[in-house]
């Protein structure tokens, strides 16, 4: 049986009101039945649904990050969120799916960053403490992913942060 999504991001200790706030925010916007590409796919690999495939995944995230509609700093943030449990679960995915966080960085700071400034936004705009990003606080799970396993695959994010960049550059001149 599928766990409902507040089961599956409820967090052990709630006494943190703003641990609270944000996990809800996270909630309702994951929930939202106009854009509910993800929901299931969440449960599905918290369940451990071996028959859920990549394509699936990937095309449920295409589906909700297309429909994100703010500004860039946000959408950022959303972006980091929303693809932290999906790269727990399925990390031979992260290259495909941090593109999208990383160009909304970009849009957000300029072209002139590297991995040291996508790792600055992440703890800063994401896992500070004080932090309360658009879309809420990710799962348990998505926060080790942010903190502790993608710091170490910093050389492949700033391989595809190179790419990202060169391809925003050539959208802007095509402009």
């Amino acid at each position: 049986m599928l766990k409902t999504i507040k089961d599956i991001f409820t967090k052990t200790k709630q006494s943190d009101k703003s641990w609270e706030k944000n996990r809800l925010r996270f909630d309702s916007i994951i929930s939202d039945k106009r854009f509910n590409f993800l929901e299931s796919i969440y449960k599905r690999l918290f369940d451990n649904d071996n028959r859920l495939t990549n394509d699936e995944i990937l095309d449920a995230y295409f589906k909700f990050s297309d429909k994100i509609q703010t500004n860039s700093f946000a959408a950022a943030e959303l972006e980091w969120v929303t693809i932290s449990v999906l790269c727990h679960f399925r990390p031979n995915l992260t290259e495909k799916l941090i593109r999208r966080g990383l160009l909304n960085i970009v849009y957000s700071l300029g072209d002139d960053i590297d991995w040291f400034t996508v790792e600055q936004f992440i703890d800063r705009r994401i896992l500070d403490d004080k932090a309360e990003p658009y879309g809420g606080l990710p799962p348990n799970i998505g926060q080790e992913w942010l903190k502790n396993l993608l710091p170490v695959q910093k050389e492949m994010v700033q391989k595809v942060l190179v790419d990202v960049i060169e391809e925003n550059r050539k959208e802007r001149e095509n402009i």
